[in-house]
């Protein structure tokens, strides 16, 4: 069934749904029904993008632009003093040393963090109802929840977390939580009937008689039918919307780094354009007295024959 038809199902009947999924709303599937549109259409949840490692976490840390210009201020200092005269005196090379040390630290408690974000949205995603009761073979039987497909009869009770997009046939004082959805903070009263709408009202962003994913049963008892699952679902289609065209190639940086631009949030994205300004007013500076010190021939005091340029070099 495509997403058109599960948003179809809130202007059918019943036994018209159950009639397009190919179930009976008394007995529900059979374990054979079951077990074939689950081998067809695959679990019931949503897809998860692979995670990237520590390592990566860590290297990906390394490509920012202001750790990228702290790197080669480390390196230029290295380098200038390792051609200087005094390039056997160890304490020439702490301020590149220091930079490089600080970089690596900064780099890893950043690293460390976002990783340690990565296993605490993987543990909310784990909080979701485990089992859910279904009707199979006409008898109500507890199943777990990836394993709910399209079709099945899905009893709710106060407290359940609807476990797919369902078309409820049975309502009893059923209200829902759709905070998660649409982020609607009082709860909304469902049924299983048929509400047409009036003239020139607006349509509602979710029928009355459809309780969706990821939605919690406030108040009542019902039925529903499954009419989409995993990614058809409409929780679905917002994550495969933030995740990106799935035909779509993923975007690299640096060549081969993964791009996680997308997910940033509003303040990161503002702190990263703070920072590359900062950065390129750096290199103006830093330019700026580079140029001036040449043409003003300022050398090293305390060694009148070395190369102005080098001298110029370390002090921008």
């Amino acid at each position: 069934m495509s997403n058109q038809d599960g948003d179809a199902a809130a202007t059918m009947t019943p036994e018209e749904v159950a009639v397009m999924t190919g179930t009976n709303l008394q007995q529900g599937l059979t374990s054979t029904q079951a077990s074939e549109v689950l081998k067809k259409d695959g679990p019931n949840e949503l897809e998860k993008p692979p995670r990237p490692t520590l390592a990566l976490l860590f290297v990906m840390q390394l490509c920012g632009f202001v750790i990228v210009l702290l790197m080669c201020a480390a390196v230029a200092s290295v380098l200038v003093n390792a051609t200087g005269s005094n390039k056997d005196d160890p304490l020439q090379y702490t301020t590149g040393i220091a930079i490089f040390i600080i970089v690596v630290i900064n780099a890893g408690i950043a690293a460390w963090t976002e990783h340690k974000a990565g296993d605490a949205l993987e543990a909310l995603t784990k909080m979701s109802q485990a089992t859910i009761y279904v009707v199979r073979d006409g008898e109500e039987i507890k199943v777990e929840v990836p394993t709910i497909v399209k079709g099945d009869l899905v009893v709710l009770g106060t407290g359940d977390v609807v476990p797919a997009d369902m078309r409820l046939v049975e309502a009893d004082d059923v209200k829902v939580s759709e905070m998660a959805l649409t982020g609607e903070p009082d709860d909304v009263a469902k049924t299983w009937k048929i509400k047409p709408r009036r003239e020139g009202e607006a349509e509602k962003l979710t029928p009355e008689n459809m309780v969706f994913s990821g939605c919690s049963v406030s108040n009542g008892k019902g039925r529903g039918i499954v009419t989409a699952t995993g990614m058809h679902t409409r929780i679905g289609r917002i994550a495969q919307l933030i995740a990106g065209d799935e035909n779509e190639k993923p975007k690299k940086k640096c060549f081969c780094l993964p791009d996680t631009s997308d997910n940033m949030t509003p303040l990161q994205v503002n702190l990263e354009q703070l920072g590359a300004r900062i950065g390129v007013l750096a290199i103006v500076v830093c330019a700026v007295i580079f140029v001036v010190g040449v043409c003003l021939g300022r050398g090293d005091p305390n060694d009148p024959n070395g190369k102005v340029w080098l001298y110029m070099i370390l002090i921008a």
